[in-house]
């Protein structure tokens, strides 16, 4: 039997792979032996990952809810072998303000990359897992946001909560694949983002680290490790789960 965590061989296409959880996803995957897809929108910053990682890889530039990247993903990956895995890893936060002055154009746009994306680039590498008869794996990046009425940030929690139920759709319907669907549900981690914005604002820092039982926020590779375990073997019958990794956010509220 193969180490049950390794992903000897086997290829991920990571979306948002530039920088923060879907970096750390793309450097955990490949020292755990995978290769991988990595997709964004910004050329230099995939370029620099790339070359940072010590196993193959393939960049795909191009905006996520733009179907045909997508399609360019996948064919990516049928240059490093058989696809397995695929984290949905995208997302985007940008407006911060009560749902009435939530516009209907910042709502597309937040439904666009955050849940319409992960939609179309499950569609497309469906079809290649099921192909190779050995199954794969599908991870969402869902967020605590799921969960609890953060204030302000209405259309974001919507579509995590719909992302985790599309996860579990997916999971039944293609349980008999052998195709895995899950999602992780990470707090707040230390992404270059949230690094600079607790650096000049203390006090949200503060507020942050209150709210988790442990007492401090996590890391990016705290939040990257347990997507590898759901890529891996030692996951194989788990499916239509959310994995939080909060360090106890939720439990403490």
């Amino acid at each position: 039997m193969n180490e049950p965590f390794a992903l000897d061989g086997r290829v991920v296409i990571i979306t948002g792979a530039s920088r923060g959880i879907g970096k750390g996803t793309a450097h955990a995957v490949s020292r755990s032996g995978g290769s991988v897809v990595l997709v964004a929108r910004t050329a230099d910053d995939l370029e620099a990952v790339a070359a940072s990682l010590p196993g193959p890889s393939r960049v795909v530039v191009g905006a996520v809810e733009d179907p045909a990247v997508a399609d360019r993903a996948v064919a990516a990956a049928a240059e490093l072998g058989d696809l397995w895995g695929l984290v949905n890893n995208a997302g985007i936060s940008p407006y911060y303000h009560p749902a009435a002055e939530t516009s209907d154009d910042e709502w597309d746009h937040i439904l666009r990359v955050n849940l319409r994306a992960a939609a179309s680039f499950s569609r497309a590498a469906i079809p290649a897992m099921a192909a190779t008869g050995r199954g794969g794996r599908i991870v969402n990046l869902s967020s605590i946001a799921a969960f609890a009425g953060l204030p302000n940030i209405v259309a974001y929690n919507a579509t995590k909560a719909a992302l985790d139920a599309m996860t579990r759709t997916l999971a039944v319907e293609l349980g008999p694949t052998g195709i895995l669907v899950n999602s992780i549900a990470p707090g707040t981690i230390t992404t270059e983002l949230v690094g600079e914005l607790m650096d000049a604002n203390p006090a949200l820092a503060e507020k942050f680290v209150s709210k988790t039982a442990m007492g401090r926020v996590g890391t990016v590779d705290e939040a990257a490790w347990p997507i590898v375990f759901l890529l891996s073997d030692a996951a194989g019958f788990m499916t239509g789960q959310v994995m939080l990794v909060d360090g106890g956010r939720l439990a403490a509220a």
